[in-house]
């Protein structure tokens, strides 16, 4: 994993990994819910890297593999059990950005 980290940093220098110690839990001025766009880009990426042979995150007692929808319902069961160790960016208008964990954010819709 190392290996990969340092070539792209030889590659795309421009990219700033954040990690968690840089994620700011003071003045924030966004409420700890997922827009529905946050949601549905979440759930995507997440399918994705399901699709392409992640480990789940979840246990996977009382799922069934072989139904057409289960990397959807997995995607969604690790959303909901906020076990995704991701963070979401959010711009505000003045220029300035926002930084949250997953396992902060609720769904209220």
């Amino acid at each position: 994993m190392d290996d990969i980290r340092t070539t792209a940093r030889k590659y795309h220098p421009e990219v700033r990994p954040v990690l968690r110690d840089d994620v700011k839990t003071d003045n924030r001025t966004t409420l700890p819910y997922y827009s529905k766009y946050e949601f549905t880009a979440l759930l995507g990426a997440r399918m994705e890297q399901l699709s392409q042979g992640a480990k789940p995150l979840v246990s996977l007692e009382g799922m069934n593999t072989s139904d057409p929808q289960f990397i959807e319902k997995l995607a969604l069961k690790e959303i909901m059990e906020q076990k995704l160790p991701m963070i979401i960016h959010r711009r505000m208008p003045d220029g300035t950005s926002e930084y949250w964990s997953v396992n902060e954010l609720s769904r209220i819709w």
